[in-house]
């Protein structure tokens, strides 16, 4: 099964799913321009070529299990420890986590990793590497009243570094233009003016006006495929919330927490809740899948590095799914031979590992663990 992005259908909607990116900042994503004539780059719908590889043919498979030669034979776990972190200590590839990790029935939640755990190391009676929760500490309790609801004090550690991505986990969106045309919308302040900020009054229409709080979004640029330049949608670009005074047509709201100017013909969504870091484990992508990185988050910086957030063009439609890691390759160029003449296509090499963190059906949202090189828009992603 080759699920590169040539094998999608055309005119597939996406889908609106809610906890999702681009919280903190309030500008466009970045996309990078269409590849030139003669750079090298492949014809449309064919992913460019890895070092060493040929048409026709996918990278070769994972191999077996490489363990960090200094891995200890215990670890304790730490707050501020990330599953990526933990696997590191013990895997030269960390993404190979699922095939040393063994869970523990006696262990309450045993597919979770808590602060003070005490991890152990050991090999099965196969012969193959294997890693379990040795001791787990009771997890403090609190009970609150009058709600009589129990809450654990101790949070699992998350796959990924927090303070990278939760922001982002609610306070974006992906959609069809059709979607975006079809939101409400505001119509204007009650003052005449241009630009909107916090305590500001508007009003609203498109629906009805049913719940306490809305955030506001704005369309970005359109997400576009490399190459053939197919549209994939349109990101949302956050910029407060609005609190809902009045349902009527026009409806009164009051904006709060404005993180930029608001405009009439900005959108309005129901605010989601708080969504929970994803519990997920690292893991490969399989190994036919290519495609391609075609807009970075931190537009306040101009290049991508670790713990980067960007989009990839591979989502649902693909397989992928929280936890798929993939390899970042350059893209291939072509120069002169400053000696014979002549045209020498030089291989893109490797730049780094992403893991995604969120799925959309045709792209998804992937978090740089690792910048070995410079990472550039347009950079092919692949089975590490």
């Amino acid at each position: 099964m080759n699920i590169t992005r040539s094998s999608r259908r055309l005119g597939t909607a996406l889908s609106l799913t809610a906890a999702v990116l681009f919280g903190a900042c309030a500008q466009n994503p970045s996309e990078s321009d269409a590849p030139e004539p003669g750079s090298g780059a492949s014809t449309p719908g064919e992913p460019p070529l890895l070092a060493g590889s040929t048409p026709g043919q996918p990278p070769a498979a994972p191999g077996p299990v490489a363990l960090r030669p200094d891995h200890p034979q215990t670890y304790t776990v730490v707050p501020g420890d990330t599953l990526w972190s933990i696997a590191g200590r013990f895997l030269q590839n960390p993404w190979q986590w699922r095939e040393i990790w063994r869970q523990n029935p006696q262990i309450r939640n045993p597919n979770r990793i808590y602060p003070g755990d005490v991890l152990r190391f050991s090999y099965d009676a196969s012969g193959k590497p294997q890693l379990e929760v040795a001791e787990r500490e009771d997890v403090p309790l609190i009970k609150l009243s009058p709600q009589i609801r129990v809450v654990e004090l101790t949070q699992p550690i998350p796959p990924v570094p927090r303070d990278a991505v939760e922001s982002f986990l609610t306070r974006a969106l992906i959609l069809s233009d059709a979607q975006w045309q079809g939101s409400p919308y505001i119509v204007a302040d009650d003052d005449e003016q241009i630009i909107y900020a916090d305590r500001d009054r508007v009003y609203a229409r498109g629906t009805i006006f049913d719940q306490p709080r809305y955030q506001v979004f704005r369309p970005s640029e359109p997400l576009r495929e490399p190459n053939s330049g197919r549209y994939l949608g349109t990101a949302g670009i956050y910029l407060g919330q609005a609190v809902l005074e009045k349902d009527a047509d026009p409806a009164t709201l009051v904006l709060a927490n404005t993180v930029a100017p608001v405009r009439a013909g900005d959108r309005l969504f129901p605010l989601e809740t708080e969504a929970q870091l994803y519990s997920f484990e690292p893991h490969p992508v399989p190994p036919d899948t290519y495609g391609f990185i075609i807009a970075k988050l931190d537009t306040d910086v101009t290049q991508i590095t670790q713990y980067s957030s960007v989009i990839i063009n591979l989502g649902a439609q693909e397989g992928l799914e929280p936890g798929h890691v993939l390899a970042i390759y350059s893209k291939e160029r072509t120069i002169d031979d400053p000696v014979s003449g002549g045209a020498v296509r030089l291989p893109g090499e490797r730049s780094g590992l992403v893991m995604v963190y969120k799925v959309h059906d045709l792209v998804s949202y992937a978090l740089v663990m690792q910048a070995e090189r410079a990472i550039r828009l347009q950079d092919q992603v692949t089975t590490p």
